[in-house]
């Protein structure tokens, strides 16, 4: 299965711990959506505070994962944010077939 590479830019406008409290989040609820993983957390050399890495089987699973938190927690902290999505033309191993 073709897999991809969701990075999320965010401008955090929120304390350093609840940007964290933001970050676990995200990891648990992309724990519990088949077919995504949040790969870690970047400092990009932009104007950008932080970027997620996800890597997921399509785009909509990215939405997914926002809209829940959106959902259970309301609006984090992120006036701006910017997606950009890198597909590879590699066969991932472990992801099913939607």
């Amino acid at each position: 299965m073709k897999c991809l590479l969701i990075l999320f830019y965010i401008r955090w406008n929120g304390t350093t711990k609840e940007l964290k409290d933001f970050l676990g989040r995200m990891r648990n609820i992309c724990d519990e959506i088949e077919d995504i993983e949040l790969k870690g957390v970047y400092t990009p050399t932009s104007e950008w505070n932080a970027v997620l890495l996800f890597e997921a089987i399509r785009f909509e699973k990215g939405i997914e994962a926002y809209r829940t938190y959106h959902q259970k927690f309301g609006s984090p902290k992120i006036p701006l944010g910017k997606a950009e999505l890198l597909y590879t033309f590699e066969e991932k191993k472990g992801y099913a077939v939607t």
